[in-house]
């Protein structure tokens, strides 16, 4: 009797360890929650075959007062707490001349990487440069609410802090890497079926060349970054017509020779912030529609989607060319002597 007396005593002694070894841990998560935590949010995502997602992953989040979000900037984004997009270029007086310039409403910075956001308007600014910093972080200090943000580069490419009170559970830092990483996933694997199907496309012929589409639509905030097709021939004095879709996300280029890294070209104002003039990158050097003869240069500056952009080609010959703004995206026209 005094046998199973002591047994029972000890498992007794045993369950109320366990239990107190149980509600101790729950209390050192819960102090451990309590305390300001970093979530990361990419800001936009590569994949195969020079797909591209312009998307935030999580698009939503939630966190509590006094926690920080980084946003990894994986291409040329910004981050911004803004009541809507803003234009990308602007047509200002220069020295007086009218130049295409970054709004600097998109380009300059309102807030430092690092620093307390309060709310109301506050901006990243764009990149500037290759040695630009790859993450934005800012602390939110903010009542529980639903603050949303954008990328005015990209529009549609939106995200949402949600602020809770700080005695509501919220999905851990790795629980939203991996929401993260799942939406941008889905995402891609869209864009690559997109890219499979979009390779067997073939040059429409029209009335005076060929039509060669610049990326792709109908697959949400995902973007292929291709030609198709990358090869188109005709005949010298013909017409190639690049058309980017309507439903596209993306802004293209059709240039030749590739120029890479210079998007902006500032000028300094004395006493104030430059001037982001576009630079060589993104400015349009060749009219739509001019004649282009072997071995000259073209480019067409940014043009959107549902917009157009024709060259004809005078003499024989093989003219590559390239989209500025992004990296393996590329073609080639064949220009075989007319008849």
């Amino acid at each position: 009797m005094r046998n199973i007396v002591w047994k029972v005593g000890l498992v007794g002694v045993l369950a109320l360890g366990i239990f107190a070894g149980f509600a101790g841990s729950r209390q050192v998560a819960r102090a451990q929650e309590m305390q300001p935590q970093t979530f990361f949010v990419q800001a936009g995502g590569l994949g195969p075959g020079n797909v591209e997602v312009l998307a935030f992953a999580p698009q939503s989040l939630q966190v509590h007062r006094g926690d920080t979000v980084t946003w990894a900037i994986n291409s040329f984004h910004n981050v911004h707490f803004s009541e809507g997009p803003n234009e990308l270029v602007l047509m200002q007086d220069v020295n007086g001349q009218q130049m295409p310039v970054i709004n600097p409403a998109v380009g300059l910075p309102t807030i430092e990487n690092g620093a307390t956001y309060s709310g109301g308007d506050a901006n990243s600014g764009l990149p500037a440069g290759p040695d630009a910093p790859k993450t934005f972080s800012l602390v939110m200090d903010l009542e529980p609410g639903t603050y949303s943000y954008i990328c005015d580069v990209h529009p549609g490419m939106a995200g949402v802090i949600n602020v809770v009170a700080d005695d509501q559970a919220i999905p851990t830092p790795a629980e939203v890497a991996v929401q993260g990483a799942t939406e941008l996933l889905g995402a891609i694997g869209a864009g690559t079926g997109a890219m499979l199907q979009l390779e067997t496309t073939e040059a429409q012929a029209t009335d005076t060349g060929v039509t060669v589409q610049a990326g792709n639509g109908g697959t949400g905030r995902t973007t292929v970054n291709q030609f198709f097709p990358f090869s188109a021939t005709i005949q010298a004095g013909q017409s190639v017509t690049w058309t980017i879709p309507e439903d596209s996300v993306e802004p293209h280029t059709v240039s030749w020779p590739a120029v890479r890294g210079q998007d902006v070209a500032p000028i300094a104002v004395e006493g104030g912030a430059p001037i982001l003039a576009l630079g060589p990158t993104l400015l349009p050097m060749t009219q739509s529609g001019a004649e282009v003869a072997a071995g000259e240069s073209f480019s067409s500056g940014l043009f959107n989607p549902g917009q157009s952009f024709s060259l004809t080609f005078t003499e024989p010959g093989v003219y590559p060319y390239v989209c500025n703004i992004h990296p393996g995206m590329n073609g080639v026209i064949v220009v075989e002597p007319g008849a």
